[in-house]
């Protein structure tokens, strides 16, 4: 009974291929970090980097984009001044490193599910 049942409620886990859906979302997310990193060469190589040079957009090349106003909302981009942006590297710094805590957290969770899935087959043989 025990084995049926182990059977009929396998995960399958050592079977896993990647879907489309991931390979889509893991582009996605390598080309919105993209975007975001030339945001941040555009404001650095028109040395809007402190309150004291900050910039209009226009003047540092670039529009208002989805890469844009994802750092405004982060407050990686501040605004200075009515339409004058600078960005701000330290939060940029602290944005990246929370991104690669929540990377390693998401990666040690699934290696930690993995295991535990692979011992319950072991256990239950």
């Amino acid at each position: 009974m025990r084995g049926a049942l182990a059977e009929r409620c396998s995960l399958r886990i050592l079977d896993v291929q990647p879907t489309e859906m991931n390979v889509g979302a893991t582009a996605a997310i390598a080309v919105m970090r993209r975007k975001e990193r030339e945001v941040r060469d555009a404001f650095h190589s028109a040395g809007a980097i402190n309150p004291a040079a900050s910039m209009s957009l226009e003047s540092i090349g670039i529009e208002e984009t989805r890469a844009v106003r994802r750092l405004k909302a982060r407050s990686v981009i501040r605004e200075a001044g009515p339409g004058l942006f600078y960005f701000d590297e330290d939060v940029w710094e602290a944005m990246r490193s929370q991104r690669r805590r929540m990377g390693l957290l998401l990666a040690g969770t699934l290696v930690l599910v993995l295991l535990l899935v692979l011992y319950g087959k072991m256990s239950l043989q």
